[in-house]
């Protein structure tokens, strides 16, 4: 055993002469196991919120997206449907017009964006997992139906199964007089999903064959929705169906796609982490005082130490290995305990959201072995620091003293 590890291990768990130096010492490893604790449960929640928001999203946010390179819309042909199905990778896609248009219902209006799918939209996207009420329905022998989001029902106020229809308007710009320059079609609430607080109040989803009516696209459509087998593989499909599409179409991975909203919770989670480490930061002075009183209350050790041959640089280890054990400490019992809590809300969902119509009951949480390295090599790194430099300096003027 390495004689300033010895030395370190027995000032670190020996009783001191002054009682203050055990109490600080204490604090200073409570300090970073409450520190490292907070780092993993709170990074491992925002991790838990980013899986969740990107599941809720997922139906609006699909892996690719094609559409056209210029204009609102394109023509699909068979040529472009050979080169999809031929992708091995691709699990499934989707033909959608998407477009803005006025809804009434009632005498309330909303701007809002229609979207139209065809049928097999609710299997492929998931969007039935974000429903809150009602049914995925299209078209009924009523006529169309409208899945709203919760938003627009809400500011609509049109309950389910009524028997007033929504009417979406649109301008119809082959027409000259005032009294046709409206297209209209009507749909009839079926359901309300919640999936983003911007998607929900402005989104109404139906039918396709709608969409084409009410914006007039005849064959053409807006995009095209990609959905892969094996998401790991998105740079490669996109890749190759960039090089065999012609440049008329524009590929948008979801990334690129939603660029604001996943910037958006990178920062969030940066700046809460930075947050928590400056806390971390100031608990280390915890550390600067302990070894500070330390090597005051140990002078005469240190006199002694020099008088059988050892040198400054042995000394100097001797407490800096003493800084490292309270950073070690502190961060095994902080690994562990915040590792547990992660795992116990994440299994039991033990401390809950409350009543309020959330998507889920419980916070959700997701542990990411990443992140727990990186908080790891953060904390020692600045234990090491408040220890390193603090105890050179002591020790060298103590002895420039003597």
């Amino acid at each position: 055993m390495r004689l300033p590890f010895f030395i370190a291990r027995r000032y670190l768990f020996s009783k001191k002469k002054q009682n203050a130096i055990n109490i600080i010492s204490a604090i200073s490893v409570t300090g970073v196991t409450i520190g490292t604790t907070a780092l993993i449960v709170v990074l491992s929640v925002f991790n838990g919120m980013d899986v969740l928001l990107q599941k809720s999203t997922s139906s609006f946010t699909p892996d690719l997206i094609i559409s056209p390179a210029t204009g609102k819309y394109a023509s699909f042909d068979s040529s472009f449907y050979r080169i999809i199905t031929a992708q091995p990778d691709i699990s499934s896609y989707n033909n959608i017009i998407e477009e803005k248009a006025l809804a009434r219902y009632k005498e309330h209006l909303l701007p809002v964006v229609v979207k139209g799918v065809d049928e097999s939209y609710a299997n492929n996207s998931g969007i039935t997992d974000n429903l809150l009420e009602g049914i995925f329905q299209l078209q009924t022998p009523q006529g169309y139906q409208a899945i709203m989001g919760y938003g627009v029902a809400a500011h609509l106020q049109a309950p389910l199964g009524s028997d007033a229809p929504i009417l979406l308007y649109y301008p119809d710009f082959h027409k000259k007089t005032s009294i046709s320059a409206l297209k209209t079609r009507q749909a009839y609430p079926t359901a309300y999903f919640s999936s983003q607080q911007d998607i929900d109040a402005q989104y109404i989803i139906t039918d396709l064959q709608l969409a084409r009516e009410l914006f007039n696209t005849g064959k053409r459509l807006s995009k095209v929705e990609i959905r892969l087998s094996d998401s790991s593989k998105l740079k490669t499909v996109k890749k190759e169906l960039t090089d065999k599409l012609p440049s008329i179409y524009r590929i948008e991975d979801k990334y690129q796609h939603n660029q604001a909203f996943y910037a958006m919770m990178k920062s969030e989670k940066l700046a809460v982490f930075l947050i928590l480490l400056f806390i971390l930061f100031i608990a280390s002075f915890n550390i600067i005082g302990s070894i500070s009183m330390l090597i005051l209350d140990k002078k005469e050790d240190l006199i002694t130490y020099k008088s059988l041959g050892m040198t400054d640089k042995k000394m100097i280890a001797i407490f800096k290995t003493e800084g490292n054990l309270i950073t070690l400490t502190g961060t095994f019992f902080g690994l562990v305990i915040g590792t547990a809590i992660c795992l116990i809300q994440e299994k039991f969902g033990i401390i809950t959201l409350g009543d309020g119509g959330y998507i889920v009951n419980a916070y959700p949480v997701k542990l990411i072995f990443s992140d727990l390295l990186i908080i790891v090599a953060v904390v020692l790194f600045i234990g090491y620091t408040a220890s390193y430099f603090p105890v050179r300096y002591l020790i060298r003027k103590l002895y420039a003293q003597n």
